[in-house]
């Protein structure tokens, strides 16, 4: 997750939908099928060593990969991928944050074109900065993040368990996003509304054994993660292997999310993090574990345990 303003470069994007009949028959059981329905293309995702999902990209027409960040605001390429590229990097004297507070310059470029999938954007506003630690303990290699800035701009959704992008070439739908959520509810999923916070971070209502907070929703980060503070003033447990420097893993007897989809006995980590983070970050392993859809477009998360409907419908 990263912290940054947004672009000021306005992007484009062409999609080419699978053609799917519009003929009138029964209502579709699976998420793609009825997203293709909706005009949506699809592009897969894959996950790597450390819960990390990623697209296979094209960054004017050179093969790259991109993790799927809804953390972080904006677009955001590697410096040395940048270099490789070829971009044009204009540097700015503004920092960007980390999650734990570190803080460099970054400078700023426009993509031409960038492909996923069936979907080409075009002129695409992105920082760089050194991203060089997303790749110390992972293979492939991802030349950057791709922010939550054209998640919502372009209406997409995140299929965090089936591994799955959509994008909406017509860009945000309230029609689109109300027959989403019936289709969801429809099959056992809980609908949490999202919004972007003072820092352009997605974030939840959630509680922390009865204590309420706000989480961020990252799809860029392995582990649920709660600030230190947080953590204390909650009740959450810490394991004995806690260390002096407030870094350490924790367990909290309920983790309520959006005021009515519960966790019991979650196990988080815990650590100190910038102000940025607030109380913490949802992270990847909850949303895979509880087929998570992030509808960014519709600024909503549908979460559904797994225990609660049979797979097959999904």
């Amino acid at each position: 997750m990263r912290k940054s303003p947004l672009g000021l470069v306005v992007a484009a994007i062409v999609c080419f939908p699978t053609l799917i009949s519009q003929a009138a028959g029964p209502a579709p059981a699976a998420l793609k099928t009825f997203l293709e329905r909706e005009g949506f293309g699809g592009s897969p995702l894959q996950r790597r060593f450390g819960n990390h999902l990623f697209a296979t990209t094209l960054i004017n027409g050179r093969k790259t990969a991109l993790m799927i960040d809804s953390g972080c605001p904006i677009t955001l390429i590697d410096r040395a991928s940048a270099q490789k590229l070829g971009l044009r990097v204009e540097e700015t004297k503004k920092y960007i944050g980390g999650v734990t507070g570190e803080a460099e310059r970054y400078g700023i470029s426009k993509l031409a074109t960038l492909a996923m999938g069936n979907c080409t954007f075009a002129n695409v506003p992105v920082e760089v900065a050194n991203e060089s630690q997303i790749n110390l303990i992972a293979r492939p290699h991802l030349d950057g993040l791709f922010g939550a800035h054209e998640m919502a701009k372009f209406g997409m959704i995140v299929d965090c368990a089936r591994q799955m992008i959509y994008v909406n070439p017509k860009g945000p739908s309230a029609a689109t996003t109300q027959k989403l959520a019936q289709f969801l509810a429809g099959r056992g999923f809980t609908r949490i509304p999202m919004r972007f916070n003072s820092d352009q971070h997605l974030d939840i209502d959630a509680a922390i054994n009865g204590h309420p907070v706000r989480l961020i929703v990252d799809t860029g980060a392995a582990m649920t993660l709660l600030s230190a503070p947080v953590a204390s003033a909650s009740g959450t447990s810490l394991s004995p292997l806690y260390s002096a420097g407030g870094q350490g893993i924790g367990h909290v007897q309920q983790l309520t999310l959006g005021g009515n989809l519960i966790v019991n006995n979650a196990e988080v980590a815990v650590g100190r993090v910038a102000k940025m983070v607030g109380a913490g970050i949802l992270g990847e392993e909850y949303l895979s574990w509880n087929f998570a859809v992030v509808d960014i477009g519709g600024m909503n998360l549908f979460l559904r345990p797994p225990e609660s409907a049979p797979r097959k419908n999904r």
